[in-house]
């Protein structure tokens, strides 16, 4: 997932071109995969718990490789956006469960290390993608940036098959809460639509109409008998509750940068697709080299304090994107970016070990699901800003060289808010004083 996730986006200027897309399409590339990934998440998690982790594990690769295709099969931009809502889904229902079988296997111990490797093994996803993407699109168009992504998932599923044995799931036996993901859907999906398009009235609508269904949604979980995520609780718990926080400020500060970054080479630094994934490689491996040893070390030292250095890093990194323009040196993006991933790689495991190790393993896979979602929840803001920007200052056109100085303003924009984020980030991680399983 996350190769096919960051090779895509080294391809979204081909896609455009090809497409006939223009900026505000472009920015729902990325976006409808997160929003249909957010939505799904908690009643995926809940149902992993109910009917089992393995079972929703395996039907979320299969619908991931469904979209998969139908995206190298698009011949318009509403198909291609309409796969990768189908991709989120399957996507949202494997990813989430998959932490909450490792965290089950390695509740006896090692925890921290083995969420080290999983995390090195999405970081290294990540920074072959770029370098795949941008190659597979300046050979084979951007169509097969979809399609070689078949075969590792129908290895994965395979393999699921033959060498994850046994079953994960309450013995308890619960209902899932239909009513209360019904509403917690459409609420995000309010508050996506109406954050994209300020300062429309009808968006201006749309944003009450997702703090209204809020509102509902916290009643509602606390009159049902097994609500999918019972808010108070979440919120008591300060080793889980202020991990989530954290996560939602670094995620959102981040994301649309990387999605920014890649224009930013391609448009106004001239870079091709393949030299741009180059760049991008930087942050990922670093990210992937880093993980494994920071989650061995939040095993044996307070994993929220370990994050914070990683927020820290992130925070140099983003007061060096500032400096970025046109003319800049190479040097600068290089800089930001290996301080970028080596910040990611110090957060983003003992984040989630924190947040594991504050909860029953009983309830482990609605805890990773919350973990996954805080992730994107981080994201979808991100993502809402960076479309917001994309149509404040360049609308409906398409990105050409007339529009390279706007472009770099929404960059900036972004980098800034980006940087409040991860200083909140840092605030937040130390603020944790013990994590105490509940």
């Amino acid at each position: 997932m996350p190769l096919s996730l960051s090779a895509s986006l080294v391809a979204i200027p081909a896609i455009a071109t090809d497409l006939g897309a223009n900026a505000v399409y472009v920015s729902w590339i990325p976006a409808a995969f997160i929003l249909s990934n957010l939505i799904v998440l908690l009643p995926s998690g809940r149902s992993a718990d109910i009917y089992g982790r393995k079972r929703i594990y395996q039907l979320g690769s299969v619908i991931f490789l469904f979209g998969s295709v139908i995206a190298g099969l698009s011949q318009n931009i509403e198909l291609l956006l309409l796969s990768r809502v189908i991709q989120g889904f399957g996507a949202g229902m494997f990813f989430g469960t998959g932490m909450a079988i490792i965290g089950s296997v390695y509740q006896d111990g090692g925890r921290g290390a083995a969420l080290g490797w999983v995390v090195a093994c999405v970081y290294f996803g990540l920074s072959v993608g770029p370098l795949l993407g941008g190659w597979l699109t300046d050979n084979y168009g951007w169509e097969s940036v979809f399609f070689s992504m078949v075969p590792f998932i129908l290895a994965s599923i395979i393999l699921t098959m033959i060498k994850l044995k046994g079953e994960w799931k309450n013995e308890n036996p619960q209902k899932l809460d239909w009513k209360g993901s019904v509403i917690l859907s459409f609420g995000l999906l309010a508050f996506f639509i109406g954050t994209t398009n300020l300062p429309e009235l009808f968006s201006v609508g749309l944003l009450v109409v997702a703090v209204l269904l809020s509102v509902w949604f916290k009643r509602h979980s606390q009159q049902v008998e097994f609500p999918i995520v019972n808010l108070n609780l979440v919120w008591k718990n300060q080793g889980l509750s202020r991990s989530l926080i954290a996560a939602i400020m670094m995620y959102g500060g981040s994301y649309g940068l990387q999605f920014l970054m890649g224009l930013y080479l391609q448009y106004n630094r001239g870079f091709s697709p393949t030299d741009a994934g180059k760049f991008l490689m930087i942050q990922a491996i670093i990210m992937a080299v880093i993980a494994p040893a920071a989650g061995r070390l939040s095993d044996r030292y307070p994993p929220n304090t370990i994050a914070a250095v990683g927020c820290f890093a992130v925070v140099l990194s983003f007061v060096s994107m500032l400096f970025l323009d046109s003319d800049s040196h190479m040097a600068i993006v290089v800089i930001s970016l290996a301080l970028l991933g080596a910040g990611f790689g110090l957060f983003s495991t003992p984040n989630s070990n924190a947040a594991l190790k504050s909860i029953s393993e009983a309830k482990l896979g609605i805890a990773s699901s919350l973990v996954s979602m805080s992730r994107l929840i981080g994201q979808l803001l991100s993502t809402a800003f960076v479309t917001l920007m994309m149509s404040l200052y360049i609308g409906t056109a398409k990105i050409v060289p007339s529009n390279y100085e706007a472009l770099l303003l929404v960059f900036k924009w972004t980098v800034g808010l980006s940087l409040i984020c991860a200083l909140l980030a840092t605030y937040t991680s130390l603020s944790v004083k013990r994590i105490k399983a509940e």
